[in-house]
């Protein structure tokens, strides 16, 4: 990404909707996976500006993290004063096999030109029964601005990523879509931004909700949670992964 979205994310992750909805989301699965461990080492492999390893560490989880291959990004994570941070590479992460008990691959894998590798070396350093959380975009005809300002090179279908984890060699525990609820509205303003050549004031797509609705949006989007522990959904604008590394 460029130097300017890290700084655009770490001004609005706190409170935009998309960001606040996608914790909830996300962390509901996280921390079920790291309440099986006493002690867990995690891993947020391209930890963007660092929100979500500070928000590891207000749930009293320390041994945590953090990589990007941004020296932009970890300038972000050390104002919030992150311990744990590397440059580095997610193709080829420098850590030794069987390093972590959770990695979390969040809005990463759509960045990288080899993803195939990427989450074959994500096997290496889990420890077995490990977990790999995985949030990334889905179906590639909503691709948009916010793909091309942010340097994706692909979207993603559940097909499509069950068979590359299977590749890497990892057992599925959980793969839907997300942000089903807000799907038409999200695919009629990519097309109507298409329409305008994707030219828009503001930096990102993240730019475009008037500021009364940012609440309710989030509500909109976070309602999924509670039903995401029940049931995959089968479309949506994300798709959410946890995946396992089996103990042979």
């Amino acid at each position: 990404m460029n130097k300017e979205m890290y700084h655009h994310i770490h001004q609005i992750e706190q409170n935009h909707w998309w960001y606040i909805a996608r914790r909830k989301i996300i962390f509901d699965w996280v921390l079920k996976e790291l309440a099986y461990y006493t002690a867990p080492k995690i891993l947020d492999i391209g930890c963007g500006t660092g929100y979500n390893l500070k928000y590891l560490q207000a749930n009293n989880y320390t041994n945590v993290t953090g990589l990007d291959f941004s020296p932009d990004a970890l300038h972000f994570c050390r104002s919030r004063h992150l311990p744990e941070l590397l440059l580095g590479d997610g193709t080829l992460p420098p850590f030794q096999q069987e390093s972590f008990d959770v990695i979390m691959a969040l809005d990463l894998i759509e960045h990288l030109a080899d993803d195939v590798a990427a989450l074959r070396e994500l096997t290496r350093l889990l420890k077995p029964k490990g977990a790999l959380i995985i949030f990334t975009p889905a179906f590639n005809f909503l691709w948009g601005l916010q793909d091309e300002v942010s340097h994706h090179y692909r979207r993603y279908t559940a097909p499509e990523l069950e068979q590359k984890l299977g590749a890497a060699g990892l057992n599925i525990k959980k793969l839907t879509y997300a942000n089903t609820f807000l799907f038409a509205p999200i695919w009629a303003g990519r097309l109507l931004l298409r329409l305008r050549g994707n030219s828009i004031q503001g930096t990102s797509e993240n730019d475009l909700h008037p500021g009364w609705s940012n609440n309710l949006l989030q509500a909109i989007f976070a309602a999924e949670k509670p039903l995401l522990r029940r049931f995959s959904f089968p479309f949506g604008v994300s798709l959410l992964c946890v995946a396992n590394k089996p103990l042979n």
